[in-house]
Formats: C-alpha cells, sequence, structure tokens
C-alpha cells in the first residue's frame, strides 16, 4: 500500500504497479493498436493527487492515483472522467482516455489523461488574455447532456461554503483564533449583501472553480484547463472572482493584479463574451471576498493537519513542500485586506 511505504521505494513500487496496469488495459482505451514500451516519466504531487507521467510508445499520458476526493463527491473520479468527455472538441481541457474507481488494484481511483505539454500560465498581459477567452469560451457552453453539479441560487451557496469552510476549521486542533475572528467578521458583513443581491446571480455557465495559473497549461494548442475535479454550473462571477482573487494568485507566485490590472480583465472579459461590463464589476465585489475566504481558510486548515500531524501519509510530503505557499494565502491579514477595501451593502 501507499501508506506503507516512502520516497524512492514507493516510486519504485508504484511505477511497476502502473506498468502492469497499463499492460492489461485494451490498447483502444489509450488510443492505441497496441502496448509495446512503457515508461514511467516523472511523478508530481498534487494537493489532493499523486499524477505520474508516463509514456506509452509515442504518446504521453498522466496517470493519476486520486488520494483525496477534492469535491466531496463520492464519484469524484467517475463525474470528472465524463466531464472531460464533454469538454473533448472544445479545446479547453485534456482528453480523457480511462477511469477506474474500483480500487482492486489501487487502494484509491484512478485517471488516465492527456498529459500537456508547456508552461503554465503567468499573469502577464498577454497571458491574462488568453485566460479572458478560454473562460469566456468554457462560460458559454450548453450544460447540456450532462449531469452536473448545479449551485441554483450563488451567492447564498458561496456563503455556505465559506461558513462550512469556516465551521471545518474550528473543529481543528490548533486554528488561529485571528482567523477565526476575522472570517466571523467578514461573514456577518456579507450576509446583508447577500440577501439584497442574490437576484443578480444564475446558474447559468459552466464553471472550472480552481482557475489559478498553475491549473492553465500553455501548450502548442493554445491554453487550456487541468484539474477538472469540481466543476459545476454557476454563474461566471465565481471563476473570475477565483482568478482575480488575490490568495489564488499568491499561491502560484508572489505577484498580483493591481486595480487597473483587475478592472481590465473584466473589461476584457466584457467584450469578449457580450456581458454587460457594469454587472460584472458589480457581481464580483459582492462575490470576491466570499471566495477569497474560502481559499484562505482552505490553505489554514492545510496547515492545521500539517501542525497536527493528521495529513495524508500519501500527500505528506507534498504539502510539507508546500508550507510556505499555504501561509501566504492564509495570512490573516489577506481577511484584514478583504475588509479594509470591500464595501458591504
Amino acid at each position: 500500500m501507499l501508506a506503507r511505504e516512502s520516497g524512492p521505494k514507493r516510486m519504485r513500487s508504484e511505477s511497476k504497479k502502473i506498468e502492469r496496469y497499463l499492460r492489461d488495459l485494451p490498447a483502444a482505451c489509450l488510443d492505441l493498436g497496441s502496448i509495446d514500451a512503457i515508461e514511467i516519466l516523472d511523478m508530481t504531487p498534487g494537493s489532493y493527487n499523486l499524477n505520474y507521467h508516463v509514456r506509452v510508445n509515442h504518446k504521453e499520458y498522466i496517470f493519476r492515483i486520486n488520494i483525496e476526493p477534492q469535491s466531496g463527491l463520492s464519484r469524484q473520479i467517475e463525474y470528472e472522467f465524463r466531464i472531460l468527455k464533454f469538454l473533448q472538441n472544445h479545446r479547453i481541457a485534456p482528453r480523457a482516455y480511462h477511469f477506474d474507481d474500483s480500487q482492486q488494484i489501487f487502494d484509491f481511483a484512478i485517471l488516465v489523461e492527456e498529459y500537456l505539454e508547456g508552461p503554465y500560465l503567468t499573469l502577464e498581459n498577454d497571458d491574462v488574455s488568453k485566460a479572458v477567452d478560454l473562460m469566456v469560451r468554457l462560460h458559454s457552453l450548453e450544460p447540456k447532456g450532462m449531469t452536473f453539479v448545479v449551485w441554483q441560487d450563488p451567492l447564498p451557496d458561496t456563503l455556505g461554503l465559506a461558513r462550512n469552510n469556516l465551521i471545518h476549521y474550528e473543529s481543528k486542533k490548533s486554528p488561529q483564533k485571528k482567523i477565526i475572528h476575522l472570517a466571523h467578521k467578514l461573514l456577518t458583513k456579507s450576509e446583508a449583501a447577500v440577501t439584497k443581491h442574490r437576484h443578480l446571480f444564475h446558474a447559468d455557465s459552466l464553471n472550472h472553480t480552481d482557475v489559478g495559473c498553475d491549473n492553465f497549461i500553455n501548450t502548442s494548442e493554445g491554453l487550456k484547463l487541468i484539474d477538472w475535479e469540481k466543476p459545476r454550473v454557476d454563474d461566471c462571477s465565481y471563476d473570475i472572482g477565483c482568478f482575480l482573487s488575490e490568495p489564488v494568485q499568491k499561491w502560484c507566485s508572489r505577484k498580483v493584479l493591481n486595480s487597473e490590472d483587475r478592472i481590465n480583465f473584466v473589461l476584457d472579459y466584457a467584450h469578449v463574451s457580450g456581458k454587460n461590463s457594469d454587472l460584472i464589476i458589480e457581481k464580483v465585489n459582492i462575490r470576491e471576498p466570499l471566495i477569497t475566504l474560502h481559499w484562505i481558510l482552505w490553505g489554514a486548515t492545510k496547515l492545521c493537519d500539517l501542525r497536527n500531524g493528521t495529513t495524508s501519509s500519501n500527500l505528506l510530503k507534498a504539502h510539507s513542500e508546500k508550507i510556505e505557499r499555504f501561509e501566504r494565502i492564509a495570512d490573516p491579514k489577506n481577511i484584514e485586506k478583504i475588509l479594509d477595501v470591500h464595501f458591504f451593502n
């Protein structure tokens, strides 16, 4: 089992298991005529999974072992697989080849998808423009023929998400009292705005919901999004607010968009999508604080788990290496900044 091994030994053990598994697959599952040579090139741990970069014959894939379900869905891998199939002809996401949630060979569900070659997105002007175009194309898709998760009442649902995040954080062994105090204060200030403005938000767009820069890959075929673990039908303001959230930007780098860049992003999105820019700005200003709080509490919870020794043993190394990133987004000053710059009315 993964939990009983560590380091290079675990890598060798899992590599052999992956190779055996792939050889037993029908070649057509990988869009191949036969399975001849298999090479395990690398392993990159994510926040919830282990991603093995493999080459089978001449094609490259990601073989993902899903340690924890980020979405909370009992059949997350199947859901993600079907999302990728839905997106297959839209030049937005990697191609999906195979999923297996039987846990008969591996202790966790697995997904095999296309390996995308290219650098992550940056917050430079050209890259940001590409992100605008990609999000507009995603949000313009008709979510038909697929049973998506849907947030029917997007703004109250966002408030509920942040509240649940706070309850979960408070249940930890050693949460920061300052974070708890500030989070309660922000939630209280948000309640009136949620009641007053909920009518502006509509579940009419497919959202990725985790649009940090390291989930965008600049491929030779254009910008694409990876990690489709928790997409849903929602208001477009969720993805926009997530992309503009400073903690989300800080997760990937120390650079954040300034106020002018933020406005230009929304204006560009409105121009390309044909939507009203003033309405988008209003909705993002209302919703972004709650999206940001969700991310801050996520990072703070991961830090608690590390300090309390409750991080999954399979993800411990990956999370330990990201302590500085967790600390950047979980800084209480991030909540104080929201309270200083946002108007709740």
